[in-house]
């Protein structure tokens, strides 16, 4: 088995979300004969990992590209024995990139990671009252999705909103007080909801897992880190599915599929961080990793 492989230092693993590239200069000083394939959509922070991980030489490949693209890189008599997806921004993102990532500082309202098609401002300033209100309710799982969506329309009629500090201010105008929850920003998780909705988050984890159980060797594991229910409901589902062997995406009650198990799951519940990792990371409060192990192919026509 190819767990095996990797406690003697030995393998092919596919960091797919780099960013500096922590998780994978751990895994190059554990493992001495590891190799690692690194994804990174931000060409920026993709710049740092390389500086980082420059002293691994050749042992480290780097990809400027999004996560759910692996199938371009990885294929027959390429493949990787680990997967590791890790969902959440890099503090790079919230704290320096200058994006709007983030409220506490008054930044352009980007969110961009890779530059390219629609940024915050655009979804914030155009987008129907209806599409706001909806990005924020199922994305952000905000309460208040309806009323900020209005408030927001009603304050770009006056002026454009183009910076994280004049959309926070109207969002906790949006929420009546009494309802703000201590120590958590009334924007947060409208904040969220629009990163989600400008880099195509949500889709790009749905794409990036098929893609990569259909590259992982037999035998390989795959393991995802998510930091809210939105991502971790995908994960679990498509272990889940892995497991039971479906194909047609129905729920387990309703599904028919025969087919025997594409995988089996190796964390019968996520494994969360300790007090220890929170402590000194606190950012990692949220976290949960769920993995599984390739048994087989799924067929060509598959998912």
């Amino acid at each position: 088995m190819v767990e095996g492989s990797l406690k003697k230092g030995a393998g092919h693993f596919a960091d797919c979300t780099l960013g500096e590239g922590g998780h994978s200069e751990i895994l190059l000083k554990l493992f001495p004969e590891i190799k690692i394939t690194g994804f990174e959509r931000d060409a920026a922070i993709l710049e740092r990992a390389k500086e980082r991980l420059a002293q691994f030489g050749d042992r480290v490949k780097f990809v400027n590209s999004n996560f759910s693209d692996i199938d371009g890189e990885f294929g027959p008599g390429n493949r990787p024995d680990y997967i590791l997806y890790d969902f959440g921004i890099s503090s790079w993102h919230f704290e320096e990139s200058g994006r709007g990532f983030a409220f506490a500082h008054d930044e352009p309202l980007d969110m961009s990671l890779d530059g390219s098609g629609i940024n915050a401002s655009d979804v914030v300033n155009t987008y129907p009252e209806k599409e706001l209100g909806r990005i924020f309710r199922v994305y952000g799982e905000e309460k208040w999705a309806a009323r900020i969506a209005l408030v927001i329309c009603e304050r770009r009629l006056q002026a454009a909103i183009e910076t994280t500090g004049q959309l926070a201010s109207i969002v906790m105008a949006a929420i009546p007080k009494k309802f703000h929850v201590r120590n958590i920003h009334p924007a947060t998780r409208v904040f969220q909801a629009l990163r989600i909705e400008v880099n195509g988050e949500l889709e790009a984890i749905e794409k990036g897992l098929v893609a990569g159980f259909g590259v992982l060797a037999d035998g390989g594991v795959m393991m995802a880190i998510s930091f809210h229910s939105l991502e971790d409901r995908i994960v679990k589902n498509f272990a889940r599915r892995m497991k039971d062997g479906c194909l047609c995406g129905l729920e387990p009650q309703h599904c028919m599929c025969h087919n025997g198990a594409f995988a089996a799951v190796l964390t019968k519940k996520p494994v969360a961080p300790q007090d220890d990792e929170i402590a000194w990371n606190s950012r990692s409060r949220s976290a949960k990793m769920r993995a599984l192990v390739k048994l087989k192919e799924i067929p060509a026509d598959g998912l």
